[in-house]
């Protein structure tokens, strides 16, 4: 049934593949202001190494930034290990950072903690390569895995940064961090950003990428459905493609083939999760 859907949307409209969707390649991502600076900043951070804090709202787009900044990377100097999900106990935190670093999954936390800690002391002058560990998702760390990182940090950074990670979560993480009971961890940050949502300029050009990728109407979306569909998202990419998705399966089923303001408060607001927006616009 979701097949036949698809192959609807994509003959209605001559779209060669359905735009607006998650599958998106890092590479391919839409380059807005926002993430660029954010980018450009971590590989300048690398010059310093050490630790670095990325927060944002839900669906600003840190993971594929981090995706992307990932695949920029020299591969010949650096080595990246990425660990999400991080609503664990510290034993179980360390197993999982053992198993991403190829480890043995010892028993003991102790255990788990010098072997991980040697690994890491010794990576670079082995490989030839820096290791950057990426923690995604960090809104789980508790204060006891932000205080097992910052452990891990000072056995192998007091004297030189023999490994780097990043942080990455919203801003219930950042307000953690800022705590009194994390502030050791707190001063040991390198380079700290903050991802923001998309400019009314970058929604525009954010939608007609979709669109050019998607070999679309390039005409689909009206301009003033555009601002509301911003408005809407507060420049959220992942909410903006939630509504952008939405209009254009109303669309093919009231067989439009221009998605206007007025398109979207009928169809789509009063139909959808999103009726409750409807009266902030």
């Amino acid at each position: 049934m979701m097949k036949e859907q698809r192959m609807h949307l994509k003959s209605y409209f001559g779209f060669s593949k359905i735009p607006f969707t998650k599958y998106m390649w890092a590479s391919k991502m839409f380059n807005a202001k926002a993430q660029q600076e954010f980018i450009q900043g971590l590989h300048l951070w690398l010059e310093t190494r050490g630790i670095a804090l990325l927060y944002g709202p839900p669906g600003v787009g840190k993971s594929i930034s981090l995706r992307r900044f990932k695949n920029d990377l020299d591969e010949r100097r650096f080595d990246v290990f990425y660990l999400f999900n991080l609503r664990i106990t510290p034993t179980g935190f360390l197993r999982s950072l053992s198993r991403i670093l190829g480890l043995p999954v010892l028993y003991h936390q102790a255990d788990l903690f010098d072997a991980i800690s040697a690994f890491l002391a010794q990576y670079e002058e082995r490989t030839g390569k820096h290791p950057i560990i990426i923690f995604d998702d960090g809104d789980g760390l508790s204060d006891k895995l932000l205080e097992l990182l910052r452990l891990l940090a000072n056995f192998a950074m007091d004297s030189e940064d023999r490994f780097s990670f990043i942080l990455s979560g919203s801003q219930r993480l950042a307000l953690r961090i800022r705590e009194p009971q994390n502030e050791a961890l707190m001063q040991r940050i390198v380079f700290s950003h903050s991802l923001r949502g998309f400019t009314i300029d970058d929604a525009r050009k954010y939608i007609h990428f979709h669109l050019e990728r998607a070999e679309g109407p390039k005409e689909l979306f009206v301009d003033n459905a555009i601002q509301l569909i911003f408005h809407l998202a507060k420049g959220i990419p992942r909410v903006m493609n939630q509504l952008a998705l939405q209009a254009i399966i109303r669309a093919a089923v009231h067989r439009t083939q221009t998605i206007d303001e007025n398109f979207l408060k009928q169809h789509v607001l009063n139909n959808s999760i999103f009726d409750n927006k409807l009266g902030d616009t």
